[in-house]
């Protein structure tokens, strides 16, 4: 089970945030943040500080370490 793809799902949807308007807050391709979601990928350190800050979520929260 992949915790960072399935709640960066329930975050964006918590937040009413769609895969293609985190992208553009984020400065990435909506490709790339599907694939987050999908968890095809994972992000680098840096965007993962980009999209806590969108999101409002703790790293921790989206990693899994804490609920």
């Amino acid at each position: 089970m992949n915790k960072f793809k399935d709640r960066l799902i329930i975050s964006l949807k918590s937040n009413k945030i769609s895969q293609v308007e985190l992208a553009k807050r984020i400065k990435m391709s909506q490709t790339i943040v599907n694939n987050y979601c999908t968890g095809k990928r994972e992000p680098t350190l840096d965007v993962l500080v980009l999209i806590c800050k969108e999101l409002n979520e703790s790293a921790d929260y989206l990693l899994g370490l804490k609920d």
